[in-house]
C-alpha cells in the first residue's frame, strides 16, 4: 500500500490545527476529503458500544449495490481511519488492476461447460 501523499500549505495546516484542538474526527475526515476526494462519508453508526463507519463512491446508489469501505472500532475517529485505510487499499488494487477474482489462462482446445442442466 502506498504512504499518505505529503500534505503541504492549506490541506497540512488544516490537519494540524484540528489534531491541535483535539477535534480527531474532523481530522480523520478532513484526511479522507485530501487523500480520496471521490470518496464520501455514507454513514455513521453505533451499535453495541462500537462506531461503524462506511464510505462510498457512489452514495445516491442503494446500500446493496453500493462498494462501500468500512471501517468499525470503540472509538469514532479510529473507525473513521479504518475505513479510509480499507478505502486507500481498494483504491490502490483497483489502479494497480487486482481484483478480487483470480484471471485464469485458457488452453486452446479444451472447454469446460459447468452449466446445470438438471
Amino acid at each position: 500500500m502506498r504512504a499518505f501523499r505529503p500534505h503541504e500549505g492549506p490541506a497540512k495546516l488544516k490537519i494540524e490545527r484540528l489534531i491541535g484542538v483535539g477535534a480527531w474526527t474532523d481530522a480523520a475526515l478532513a484526511l479522507i476529503a485530501f487523500e480520496l476526494p471521490q470518496w464520501t462519508l455514507r454513514r455513521i453508526l453505533y451499535e453495541d458500544g462500537e462506531w461503524h463507519c462506511s464510505l462510498s463512491r457512489q452514495p445516491q446508489l442503494p446500500m446493496g449495490l453500493d462498494e462501500v469501505a468500512e471501517g468499525s472500532h470503540e472509538a469514532l475517529p479510529l473507525a473513521v481511519l479504518i475505513a479510509l485505510l480499507q478505502a486507500l487499499r481498494d483504491h490502490a488494487g483497483r489502479e494497480s488492476g487486482v481484483t478480487g477474482v483470480p484471471q485464469v489462462n485458457f488452453l486452446p482446445g479444451y472447454t469446460v461447460c459447468c452449466d446445470n442442466f438438471a
